[in-house]
């Protein structure tokens, strides 16, 4: 089918899937996802892949929802293929968390994507987003303003593991598609709100631009968020080797030659900075060019001594001939990451120890026998295992008892980034966790976190992640022991 050959194509350009591969397909019930899941499994036994649905019900339009999730059941079962579903309180986990409902919404939703995946040992995520989809992001973006990387839209690739097979499909030949297979799908009710930005664009401004002004629209702004990626792509490139040339570290920061900045083309300047604030910051979140323009103006200006202050603690200051952009809280360590098999162990020398992944009846006995370990004062075991209380095993620092059915094959132990929240989205950030059991700043930059995927699983010294954590009747329990070179309470330690 037309369709299909579409699909074909834009896998094989950007190399979406390989055969062999397991991928799970994110079906909400929408016409986007019922076909692609569709298409993906009319198509596998061509690619060579196997295909598993993955359904999250957000619980977001009560009953509603509930049918979403039972025609997913129903359009699965009737085709032999796997599905995974999950349900989970959004609304309650933004509330809670206080953060905004769409955001909160969306970080769940690929939190138990990965997840997923981890569980059925699929190394891709195949999302739905369309053509349409893209002409949207991209008019959006430039309403409100963006440069050159906004305008790059929906990328067909995020990460070499999600995938958009439908990005180069237009919503007309997805529904043509369904029609063809006599496939019925779910229609979303919010899709209908024209309150919504996004809705009042695909209902009224994107036909009302096409009928008056070019009738091939959707292409044509699909065309011009292509060319912007590729566009981004190459200035990224280049801009990164000019601030490899320019930069000098110096502590908790990088120094620039304010010449050097004001010798480049004024768009290669203002990227080079912006490698300059990502690499302190560890990422552009609350930047805007705004702030840039500030660093340029102490480039331009020989005052010494001049400071612009910048969000998430940044200064910049003018030093005689050089800007230098710092980072008032030392809390910016290494950035690392290494692989933690299960079972398996893991040398950490940027947080000076070793993670060690043993099956929870390893070296015979039973695991719950096995005593917490002793703390050199009780205050100190009170503060560092103050994150929740559930029926686990005994608590010890050093040691994380886990459900071995809730992870993937492997974890990751890394340096913490930027809105960590330990357990994944709608929970408790680990920033606050840190601030609150009182580490201190030095111990915080290189203290490894046990993730999988976007949630944290487990940072030693605190209890592991709940939903993570064994129970008592935890039919495969693992062990993860911290072993640091020296004491961890040296590493952990308290401000008094």
């Amino acid at each position: 089918m037309p369709l299909e050959n579409q699909a074909l194509k834009t896998i094989r350009r950007f190399g979406m899937l390989g055969p062999g591969e397991r991928v799970i397909v994110a079906v909400s019930g929408g016409a986007d996802s019922v076909a692609l899941l569709l298409c993906l499994h009319r198509l596998a036994a061509r690619l060579r892949i196997s295909v598993t649905a993955a359904h999250l019900n957000h619980r977001l339009r009560g009953a509603e929802s509930n049918g979403d999730e039972k025609f997913v059941r129903g359009l699965c079962a009737g085709r032999g293929i796997d599905l995974v579903v999950e349900s989970v309180n959004v609304k309650a986990m933004a509330a809670a968390s206080k953060q905004n409902l769409e955001e909160t919404a969306r970080e769940v939703r690929y939190d138990f994507l990965r997840r997923a995946a981890g569980s059925v040992g699929a190394g891709r995520i195949a999302v739905g987003h369309t053509l349409n989809d893209q002409a949207e992001t991209f008019l959006m973006r430039l309403f409100r303003g963006s440069g050159t990387t906004g305008l790059s839209g929906i990328h067909p690739v995020v990460d070499g593991i999600i995938v958009r097979p439908l990005c180069e499909t237009g919503r007309v030949e997805i529904l043509r598609y369904l029609k063809s297979l006599k496939v019925r799908h779910r229609e979303d009710s919010s899709n209908r709100d024209l309150e919504l930005i996004r809705n009042r664009l695909r209902k009224k401004w994107i036909p009302l631009l096409a009928r008056e002004f070019n009738p091939r629209l959707v292409e044509t702004l699909s065309r011009e968020a292509e060319l912007a990626r590729e566009t981004s792509d190459f200035l990224e490139r280049v801009s990164r080797a000019e601030y490899e040339r320019l930069r000098a570290p110096v502590r908790c920061g990088f120094s620039l030659p304010a010449l050097g900045i004001n010798n480049l083309h004024p768009l290669m300047s203002k990227l080079v900075l912006r490698h300059a604030l990502r690499e302190v910051c560890g990422s552009l979140r609350g930047f805007t060019m705004r702030h840039v323009e500030s660093v340029l103006r102490l480039c331009e200006t020989g005052q010494s001594g001049k400071a612009a202050q910048l969000p998430e603690g940044v200064t910049a200051v003018r030093r005689f001939k050089n800007v230098v952009v710092l980072r008032d809280r030392p809390e910016a360590g290494p950035e690392y990451q290494y692989r933690l098999r299960l079972p398996g162990r893991c040398r950490i020398p940027e947080a000076e120890m070793e993670i060690v992944a043993k099956n929870g009846d390893a070296e015979g006995g039973t695991w719950l026998h096995c005593p917490p370990e002793k703390s050199s004062s009780h205050r100190e075991m009170r503060s560092l295992s103050s994150e929740g209380q559930h029926n686990q095993v005994p608590f010890s620092p050093s040691f994380a008892w886990l459900d071995r059915d809730m992870l993937p094959k492997t974890l990751v132990v890394r340096s913490r980034r930027p809105g960590d929240r330990y357990g994944g989205a709608g929970h408790r950030k680990v920033k606050k966790m840190l601030i609150d059991a009182r580490i201190d700043l030095h111990a915080r930059s290189t203290l490894p976190v046990v993730a999988a995927g976007y949630a944290v699983v487990w940072i030693p010294g605190f209890k592991p992640a709940r939903q993570y954590a064994a129970r008592r009747g935890t039919a495969h329990p693992l062990v993860l022991e911290g072993h640091w070179w020296q004491s961890p309470f040296k590493k952990l330690n308290r401000q008094e």
